[in-house]
């Protein structure tokens, strides 16, 4: 079979290319001018310059394909550099784009890739595809825009998309939020804040491929399905195996959540003065101190997804790459 893989230089791409081209599948990969395809050229992969603003283009690559895996987009490490107009740009615009090209080609089936960032911070516990979305910042507004365009081809105009929304994808070569962990937790800037458990969701990227692929496989156009572990983990938990991993054995600084907010925002003001991307914000902080769970029952029952990987051992394993290969 023969897909079309936006975003295939990111985190996930590469994992995915990898497990579909050992099955004997053809990649076609869009990747940006100027992109890094350093962990994509290790693989019989057809790599095509483009872009997803670029609504020909897309048209073009999408022929004589059989399948759509959308996962371009601009992350929510881009927060504090990118505008909404831009978010929405890339992230909204180029999902129209790429599901056009798709439908237009006679594309079987579409799995886009979203994120429980769409849905922010959900009073539900656990929070299902059901749950009302409150996304609170402009990354998360856009992915959900996203998805109700995906959704309105799909009612509309009969396009063959299934949704996923990831929760956080970690693993060895993540250079976004376990990085960034890790690196504050070396610097000794990972202290423990409040008392709440602060429950964190996670996934590890081959866990997140198999969704993928389960989506692919048994998704159902139209659905959305949560790709995340079974039970969320205690922030304080990843944080001792970080520290552990790193060899840190030194005792916790306790900040209560209050002045965690207030640190914070003088961070995010003062790193934003400067034109540097700060290494906490407080809608950072806010996420962390909400209990985030998710209900993965609809993926069990309708996709047969189902995780593998154990969060103390992943999350290790993550951290040892990272040392190995000079990242902390």
């Amino acid at each position: 079979m023969k897909y079309l893989i936006t975003g295939a230089t990111g985190f996930i791409g590469p994992y995915l290319v990898r497990r579909l081209t050992a099955s004997g599948h053809t990649c076609r990969c869009l990747v940006r001018p100027g992109s890094d395809t350093a962990a994509l050229n290790a693989f019989d992969a057809e790599l095509v310059v483009g872009d997803v603003k670029d609504a020909r283009r897309l048209a073009e690559l999408a022929g004589g394909m059989d399948f759509l895996v959308h996962m371009a987009t601009l992350g929510h490490m881009s927060n504090h550099v990118a505008s909404e107009s831009q978010f929405n740009a890339v992230n909204v615009q180029g999902t129209v784009n790429a599901m056009k090209a798709a439908l237009s080609a006679g594309v079987r089936k579409i799995v886009h890739c979203s994120t429980v960032a769409a849905m922010g911070i959900c009073r539900d516990i656990p929070a299902t595809e059901e749950s009302v979305c409150r996304p609170h910042h402009p990354y998360g507004r856009s992915k959900l825009r996203a998805e109700q365009e995906v959704l309105r081809m799909v009612e509309l105009e009969g396009l063959p998309a299934v949704i996923i929304r990831f929760s956080m994808v970690y693993g060895p070569g993540d250079r976004r939020d376990m990085l960034r962990l890790t690196r504050l937790a070396k610097r000794g800037m990972f202290p423990k804040v409040g008392k709440r458990p602060k429950l964190t969701p996670l996934v590890h990227v081959e866990d997140a491929v198999g969704g993928v692929l389960a989506a692919l496989a048994r998704g159902k156009a139209g659905q959305i399905y949560l790709i995340t572990n079974s039970q969320s983990e205690p922030f304080d938990k990843i944080r001792n195996i970080i520290q552990k991993t790193l060899g840190i054995r030194r005792m916790n600084l306790y900040i209560p959540e209050w002045a965690a907010l207030i640190v914070a925002s003088i961070l995010e003001k003062s790193y934003l003065v400067a034109g540097k991307t700060p290494p906490v914000t407080r809608k950072n902080i806010e996420s962390t101190l909400a209990d985030r769970v998710f209900s993965i029952a609809k993926a069990e029952k309708e996709l047969g997804f189902s995780p593998k990987t154990d969060p103390l051992l992943g999350l290790k394993e993550t951290v040892e790459w990272y040392k190995a290969n000079g990242w902390v």
